[in-house]
């Protein structure tokens, strides 16, 4: 017997919907930016030192609203250093309203941003099929419905 429920990977404007109601009925962007100031400054105190570049993977970034949380704080630490956040988000929507939200902020010009309109397992795939591989200073998945995770070989943090 096939199972009453539909899944939210097959239907984005249902996954959207269901997101939306999840956080006007939760405390998560409230707890997320305690987070942010409280603990994610001691973590993000060792990626970078001595770098010129930091790279940044945002798996399932939204709209981005803790993503730039988390830039304001790397860019705190490091300053001056070129930080290349590359962006997993399978909504073009999200991938939307996160670019207005960027071009609204003016302290990013240290920021390079690489936008991947994909699922996170669409994103190991092809990187998988082309043998690529990209090494990352720092790893966040902060807005991801997670159904079924494996660590997959190209998530490599340095």
């Amino acid at each position: 017997m096939a199972s009453p429920m539909r899944s939210l990977l097959t239907d984005p404007a249902r996954y959207l919907q269901s997101f939306r109601l999840f956080l006007t009925n939760s405390t998560e962007h409230q707890c997320m930016r305690e987070f942010v100031e409280r603990q994610l400054p001691a973590e993000i105190a060792s990626i970078g030192n001595g770098k010129s570049t930091i790279n940044i993977l945002s798996v399932g970034g939204g709209a981005g609203e803790i993503d730039l949380l988390i830039l304001s704080k790397v860019q705190a630490r490091y300053p001056g250093v070129t930080i290349n956040n590359d962006v997993i988000e399978p909504s073009a929507d999200q991938i939307s309203k996160y670019k207005e939200r960027v071009a609204e902020t003016s302290s990013l010009e240290n920021v390079k941003f690489t936008w991947h309109e994909e699922t996170a397992y669409e994103y190991e795939s092809r990187m998988n099929a082309e043998k690529k591989s990209k090494k990352w200073d720092f790893i966040h998945m902060i807005q991801l419905l997670v159904l079924s995770v494996k660590l997959p070989l190209y998530f490599q943090v340095y």
